[in-house]
């Protein structure tokens, strides 16, 4: 048994007692934060510079580094950046750079890091037609130079540019993530509660640049991806890290906002990334082909090269068992999603042509999935109605869900013309299958006329009586 399963099976009955329908707001650092504005330079890599392909250091042998080289710079001085990518026309995917960057400090270079192809928003959306292609972004230290080698299978692709960001700075940035009220224990004796997630406004976004209202979906399962670049960065440092992944994200890619729904720092702190509501189904821009149908949390770091930390797993964990919660979502389950039948909880590399989020990420998340559930206890899962068109007279409509833990459950059917129609409730221990039949009519017997009725599933852990979360579905009697 872990160590996370074992906390949880000494939780009492007093701990559990809070109430998970209360929508509890992302919190505020002490500082007072304002929007920062980030600034972009935008470099044409024109060509292969074949003197500097010849004397510069070899690239490792991470990525199709076989393919052809399609571009190549020499050293060169910019702007002190914290965040660089690269773009060009069109949406191909068929391109990677390996990238290497200038200390501006100590005047070193570092080594090569592989930046690969990130796909963006879902192909055929609004937001897909204004973007153009473009790898992740890359996270360094403090830099002042830049050598980029773009190499690819197919032929050189059009408009090839590297943008290097300066995220600006603020005086909130020190403080900015310091509130951590009662992330641990609060969240380990509910483990539906949401955990603490620091606002755009803690880091600085510049809400100015954001394009049009968030577009919604559904949650069928989660991807987990991880930036490339520095791991040491220090927890001052991370605002302006996330301002410079949001300008080269909007400003650089085309994208309406930010890719991913969600951030989380290698302290373990979770940050909110696209806007529209944590709580709710934003489609972001993280794994193109499923974002309508997943949200997306992204590790700061690059954890194809050193270990993840347990307090960034432990806040992931924490964050599916209660996003995922909030959408019927069993982690440890599988579901079609994108078309294929994968696990809910899944690596960028699964749905993408990618290695992100890294092999040691990646090696951790089957006990991500396992601990997340574990985070849950009560739970509804899947649930749906069927059919939800029903003609006048024929019969009614069934409600099936999968619940587990200790749950007294409730499933009210109403409608505006006719009030509550049908109000069931009853238990259930363990994880069991419970459906629960409507035959169509009235409370009175009479078959129920044409129109719409709500069908309402709630229900709470019998033990302590905390409410998990409900859910919602219309069935349409036709004439």
């Amino acid at each position: 048994m872990s160590s996370l399963r074992r906390a949880l099976s000494r939780l009492t009955i007093t701990a559990l007692a809070t109430s998970l329908v209360t929508v509890i707001p992302a919190s505020g650092g002490s500082a007072a934060p304002s929007p920062v504005a980030a600034q972009r330079d935008s470099i044409p890599i024109p060509g292969v510079d074949q003197a500097a392909l010849s004397k510069a250091p070899k690239v490792p042998t991470a990525g199709r580094s076989g393919d052809r080289v399609v571009g190549m710079t020499d050293t060169l001085a910019t702007k002190d950046f914290r965040v660089a990518g690269l773009t060009w026309d069109g949406s191909r995917t068929d391109v990677e750079a390996f990238v290497r960057t200038r200390d501006a400090q100590t005047g070193r270079w570092s080594g090569w890091s592989l930046l690969e192809a990130e796909g963006g928003p879902d192909a055929g959306s609004a937001e897909a037609a204004a973007t153009q292609g473009g790898t992740q972004p890359l996270v360094t230290a403090p830099s002042d130079g830049i050598q980029v080698r773009v190499e690819s299978a197919g032929a050189r692709p059009q408009g090839l540019e590297v943008d290097v960001i300066d995220p600006g700075t603020s005086t909130a940035d020190a403080t900015a993530g310091s509130d951590t009220t009662s992330l641990s224990t609060a969240v380990e004796t509910n483990p539906q509660k949401r955990p603490t997630i620091h606002s755009r406004a803690e880091w600085g976004a510049d809400e100015s640049i954001r394009k049009g209202d968030p577009d919604y979906g559904e949650v069928r399962g989660a991807v987990v991806h991880h930036t490339a670049g520095v791991n040491g960065y220090s927890r001052e440092e991370v605002p302006a890290i996330m301002r410079g992944i949001y300008e080269f994200h909007v400003n650089g890619r085309g994208w309406n906002d930010i890719g991913y729904n969600v951030l989380v720092d290698r302290f373990g702190r979770l940050w909110e990334g696209r806007a529209g509501g944590v709580d709710k189904a934003v489609i972001g821009a993280h794994a193109q082909g499923v974002n309508s149908q997943t949200f997306g949390i992204s590790a700061m770091g690059d954890y194809d090269q050193t270990a993840a930390p347990d307090a960034m797993t432990t806040s992931i964990e924490r964050l599916m068992a209660w996003k995922l919660a909030r959408h019927h979502v069993d982690p440890t389950a599988k579901a079609t999603i994108g078309g294929e039948w994968l696990p809910t909880v899944v690596g960028h590399r699964s749905v993408g042509q990618t290695t992100c989020p890294g092999q040691y990420l990646a090696a951790r998340l089957p006990e991500i999935r396992t601990d997340a559930r574990a985070r849950q206890g009560t739970a509804f899962y899947t649930p749906s109605t069927s059919p939800r068109r029903v003609a006048y007279g024929t019969g009614g409509s069934a409600l099936q869900v999968r619940t587990t833990g200790d749950i007294t459950w409730r499933v009210r059917i109403s409608s505006k013309e006719h009030g509550v129609i049908s109000d069931r409730s009853s238990t259930r221990t363990g994880d069991t299958d419970l459906t629960v039949t409507w035959k169509g009519r009235l409370a009175d017997g009479s078959w129920a006329p044409p129109g719409e009725y709500e069908v309402l599933l709630s229900g709470k852990d019998t033990s302590s009586g905390a409410w998990i979360p409900s859910w919602r579905d219309t069935v349409t009697v036709t004439s």
